[in-house]
């Protein structure tokens, strides 16, 4: 049974909802594509606008229905579609907006010349649209300009509907140079349904890892809306600038990057004489192993290999970039550099190793930083034991002559 609906559920129902939503989630996929020196507004300049840095403006009129045909697909744009012609009547206004000095030609060709007007919808595209096809024709240099103007004139004799009609006369009231000026930078995107799946995409392209794409759509959403309310409610236009939004966000972006894997599987290969390493000969020296303790030898020896295996894998895997490494083995060799001259440097003699084992003993304790994870103990160690190892740090107070 179908219920009928009154005049204010027509105007109020979900349809409105979602025509805002379409228009503010793509105002988000403007922002996740903005370049430095550019900017982008919601309802500013236009539906959403974007500035570029070269005095350049694109303006874009969102167009939404939830209407579909007999097939259950979504509706075509028609020669007579309301939204097509109301979004050129706009444009039209815009151009010719006194208030903004642009009654005279001059003002709105040089105006027609710095901006793009896009119309962006989920309506799918028509055969029988012959206006559409006949702009492409004159965008082409196939038609004429006047041909173009005569078929506009011919569908609004040929409509009944008095807005439409209006819509129609209030475009064609243009200067004829200025009329084909605008036509020619009007770009029609349609079937334009899926937007979620485009800001994701964005968010992926910008190195997020995919399993982390869903968390950061949902979180810059939420975000971005909560900042829009408090804009709106202030009584200060929407618009972001590349800066603005970078500032104001990435942390949103860096924070998705996944913790890195600790506990893989690893199968060391040891080296022939475990005692040969350099940083076995230091711990020896001080009495941190035995030289009768082969498997003490060996214990380290595996931390100190899963360290240097587990960088590299990370590296190549994309997890970590160079600089990132680098600055991990800079942190280290700082760390061990303060302990250092606290512990060692200006030690006696006699109590050469003793304070060389408590030095080993408080960067034992150290968990150390890469990326944004944390090394377990076992990784830390092997971390020391592979700068130690390069003869990059030591423990004895004389290691670098040892």
């Amino acid at each position: 049974m179908t219920t009928k609906q009154n005049f204010t559920d027509k105007t109020s129902n979900d349809s409105k909802e979602i025509g805002f939503h379409y228009q503010y989630y793509y105002f988000i996929y403007r922002l996740l594509n903005l370049k430095s020196g550019q900017s982008v507004g919601l309802e500013v300049k236009d539906d959403v606008h974007t500035d570029l840095d070269n005095d350049t403006q694109l303006l874009f009129q969102l167009k939404h229905t939830v209407k579909k045909n007999t097939a259950g697909n979504t509706i075509a744009l028609t020669e007579l579609d309301d939204d097509l012609w109301k979004t050129l009547h706009n444009w039209a206004k815009i151009i010719s907006d006194a208030i903004a000095k642009r009654q005279r030609k001059p003002e709105q060709i040089k105006f027609i010349q710095r901006s793009e007007f896009h119309l962006i919808t989920n309506k799918t595209e028509s055969s029988k649209n012959k206006f559409l096809k006949t702009l492409d024709e004159f965008k082409n240099s196939t038609k004429s300009f006047y041909e173009l103007r005569e078929h506009i004139e011919s569908i609004g004799t040929k409509t009944k509907n008095e807005e439409i009609q209006k819509y129609i006369n209030t475009v064609l009231r243009l200067d004829n140079e200025v009329l084909s000026l605008f036509l020619g930078k009007v770009h029609l995107q349609l079937a334009l349904e899926d937007l979620h799946a485009l800001i994701k995409q964005s968010i992926k392209e910008k190195m997020v890892p995919h399993t982390s794409v869903d968390i950061v759509f949902e979180r810059l959403d939420s975000n971005i809306r909560t900042d829009n309310y408090i804009n709106i409610k202030h009584g200060e236009k929407i618009v972001l600038s590349f800066d603005s939004f970078y500032n104001r966000y990435r942390s949103i972006f860096s924070s998705s990057r996944e913790p890195l894997q600790l506990n893989k599987p690893f199968v060391p290969a040891y080296p022939e004489d475990v005692f040969a390493q350099t940083f076995v000969k230091q711990l020896v020296a001080i009495n941190a192993v035995k030289l009768e303790d082969l498997e003490r030898a060996f214990e380290l020896t595996t931390q100190r290999l899963k360290i240097a295996r587990f960088l590299e894998d990370w590296h190549q895997s994309g997890e970590l970039v160079a600089d990132e490494i680098e600055a991990f083995h800079k942190d280290a060799k700082g760390k061990w550099r303060n302990s250092f001259e606290h512990w060692c440097e200006d030690c006696l003699d006699h109590e050469t190793v003793a304070k060389a084992k408590s030095l080993l003993h408080e960067l034992r304790r150290i968990e150390f930083s890469i990326g944004t994870s944390t090394l377990n103990t076992e990784l830390s160690n092997g971390e020391l034991y592979h700068l130690s190892d390069e003869n990059l740090i030591g423990w004895h107070r004389d290691w670098k002559i040892l």
